[in-house]
């Protein structure tokens, strides 16, 4: 079955499921009506007219799916049917009538509804200790003193006490007169009222809530509701996807404004909140005309509920496991390499990898490491917070890294539009930057070879062996306000555009920033780390990736977004499309284009990612980077672009306590490989 078919067999089913509850509920709503019609014409033509109230019944609407760009189902509803109490209709004459009544229908499908009452149902003894240590003793007790009953009361005499208080017909059994009085428990303890509905019984089968229609004279109240489960489709994808809960009481005066209820769930994080506009649909309402023993006397109004829209983003979670499942291996694998080796990164921690679509902005694929199965979040809530590797922080948009000489071709780019060098420009690597008496860096090779230079490097020089000395001097010369300047219209210190919360601008390495971070002032120094993309140049992955499209493209840079398409509920069409919007240029002549480009292929030819990628089918340009903290081995980053020739896709790794660049470029090869197999097959 194809996927459009499935879809429109899963619409059909619902549908008719709801047609049959629906003609059901009219007919039996119908026919209350013509009963109570009958009454009221025997009590007019006697002189009387019975008291009516006005009752609102909410009608749930379903929430719309989340999707990837090619249609694959990420997050789905699956439809439930629940019963439930509403207290106007519920008679309070005889609600144990009622109570046995749904007993015995729920019996017939071995459905047993469980209380919080810890009494035995087999003999009159507890089912805790009673010392309060959990929160059934604690509510029991709650219930005890607020009637003055004896907080200490043995099994036998509350059960005693609570058939009394509860009308509990005496020829009942013990486990008959138990299951009774547990309800009737509940619905205290719960505060059953016109403002709380009591759900009693969740997903029950659809001749179940036949039976309950046709029997609405033995249970008024009871009254069957659909609500819908949400369906996480994949395992991947949990940062971006988020998840739903409940409305918090400080967000509930913004959002009972919206129409909002509080026991409404919402987008809390990630798509569905970021699309929650979107998603959410609008419930109906059925209003209805109740005599004084809570019986329809007629429906008044009623209005369907409205299903939410769907929404198509722009990641294919095909790519996106790939992503996902490469940044974890490699991790592992280092991991796994610092236990057995010493000479290696003992420290190794968490990572992200970013994939833009280089002409458009679309966020293909973005993978935080550790991540977690997002439909079991709140199972898993508490070693989630605890776990030291923050693995609920979303690594790609909120955390912020130094770019190590990722950055170099900012410098570049600055350097050859400012004059300061020539694509022929030579500037000797003496391994020692010696122009300032009181700070001299050095060259990493000079520091990892025992006094080994680059010798003199032009900038593609420099660019393929990540020379430091090279772009100490570069950056110098061109100063950190034309440094800062190239650097923020690569669009680093800002927001991308992309919709999701939690995301950081980072910084761009400036006296201000300094001052803001370190609380210290400016040193000339700090000028000569910033060109190789240390200092307070602090960028999140997402900003280092769309940094590289833009570069990439010549220029353009483009706002990264996640939300493509959003579609009406049945998939019957499109409501609307994102577009591509440019968010700034960097001004850039052809031959600086050209010879920055010449330098990243340089980088994966013959440079420092050549292990990676020499001989590699697609032509990629790219760029290691070894990124010092304050402690610590340091992060590696890496970031390419392919093909060559026509580039389409950006991609940025980042590990933390990794070390060099050139040990996760294998992470980048591996989505490359994903990404090109699969368009091919789209393409077929």
């Amino acid at each position: 079955m194809g996927k459009t078919q499935h879809m429109l067999w899963r619409i059909c089913l619902v549908a008719m499921l709801a047609l049959a509850l629906t003609v059901t509920m009219a007919v039996r709503l119908l026919k209350l009506q013509l009963s109570v019609a009958a009454t009221e014409s025997a009590e007019n033509k006697a002189g009387t007219v019975g008291k009516t109230t006005l009752y609102t019944q909410s009608l749930g609407a379903m929430r719309g799916e989340i999707l990837d760009r090619y249609g694959r189902p990420l997050v789905t509803n699956v439809v439930h049917y629940d019963l439930q109490f509403e207290y106007p209709l519920w008679n309070k004459k005889t609600p144990n009538e009622t109570i046995l009544a749904l007993f015995a229908l729920c019996d017939r499908f071995d459905l047993v509804y469980t209380d919080d009452l810890p009494l035995s149902l087999l003999s009159e003894s507890y089912l805790t200790d009673r010392t309060g240590a959990d929160a059934i003793d604690r509510r029991l007790t709650a219930f005890l003193e607020d009637r003055g009953w004896d907080t200490t009361i043995e099994a036998d005499e509350l059960i005693h006490r609570l058939r009394q208080h509860y009308g509990v017909d005496a020829s009942l059994s013990y486990e008959e007169a138990r299951r009774l009085v547990g309800l009737r428990y509940d619905l205290d303890c719960q505060s059953f009222s016109a403002a709380n509905p009591f759900v009693f019984l969740e997903d029950v089968p659809m001749e179940l809530v036949m039976l309950v229609a046709e029997a609405q004279d033995q249970l008024p109240g009871v009254r069957t509701i659909t609500s819908y489960e949400r369906i996480y489709e994949t395992e991947y994808a949990a940062h971006l996807l988020g998840y739903m809960g409940g409305i918090y009481r400080d967000e509930y005066e913004k959002l009972k404004a919206e129409g909002y209820s509080l026991t409404d769930r919402i987008g809390k994080d990630g798509a569905e909140k970021a699309f929650e506009p979107y998603l959410r649909g609008i419930d109906g309402y059925r209003k209805l005309r109740l005599d004084s023993d809570g019986r329809v006397v007629e429906i008044v109004g009623e209005q369907a509920a409205q299903a939410g829209s769907n929404v198509m983003l722009t990641i294919d979670i095909r790519l996106q496991a790939v992503v996902e499942q490469a940044l974890a291996d490699q991790i592992e694998l280092m991991v796994a390499e610092g236990i057995e080796d010493p000479e290696k990164a003992q420290d190794v921690g968490g990572g992200a990898a970013v994939v833009i679509d280089i002409a458009t902005g679309d966020i293909l694929a973005s993978a935080s490491y550790p991540t977690f199965d997002v439909s079991e979040f709140y199972a898993l809530y508490n070693s989630l917070a605890a776990d030291p590797l923050k693995p609920m922080l979303n690594r790609a948009v909120g955390g912020i890294y130094s770019p190590g000489s990722i950055f170099k071709m900012v410098t570049s780019v600055a350097g050859l539009e400012q004059g300061v060098i020539t694509p022929e420009t030579i500037i000797p690597d003496t391994g020692v930057y010696r122009y300032y008496k009181d700070y001299q860096p050095t060259c990493w090779l000079y520091t990892s070879s025992y006094g080994l230079t680059h010798g003199d490097e032009t900038v593609v020089g420099a660019l393929r062996d990540s020379c430091n000395i090279f772009f100490f001097d570069v950056g110098r010369q061109l100063g950190i306000e034309q440094l800062s300047a190239y650097a923020r219209a690569f669009g680093f210190g800002d927001y991308t555009g992309i919709e999701l919360s939690g995301e950081s601008r980072g910084y761009v390495a400036s006296p201000e920033a300094k001052r803001k971070l370190e609380g210290h002032a400016w040193v000339d120094g700090d000028t000569l780390a910033a060109a190789i993309g240390q200092s307070s140049n602090l960028f999140t992955p997402l900003q280092m990736a769309n940094y590289i499209a833009t570069l990439a493209n010549g220029g353009t840079r483009y706002e990264t977004h996640l939300l493509k398409y959003v579609c009406a509920y049945d998939y019957s069409s499109v409501l609307s499309a994102s577009q591509s919007v440019i968010a700034g240029r960097v001004e850039m002549s052809d031959l600086t284009y050209r010879t920055v480009m010449e330098g990243m292929s340089e980088v994966t030819e013959n440079g420092t990612a050549a292990g990676a990628f020499k001989n590699y089918d697609i032509h990629v340009g790219g760029k290691t980077g070894s990124a010092q903290v304050a402690s610590g081995t340091a992060n590696s980053v890496f970031a390419a672009f392919a093909p060559f020739e026509d580039p389409q896709i950006a991609v940025v790794v980042i590990v933390e306590h990794g070390g060099s660049g050139n040990r996760i470029a294998p992470i980048a090869r591996n989505i490359f490989d994903a990404y090109f197999a699969l368009n091919d097959t789209i393409g077929q």
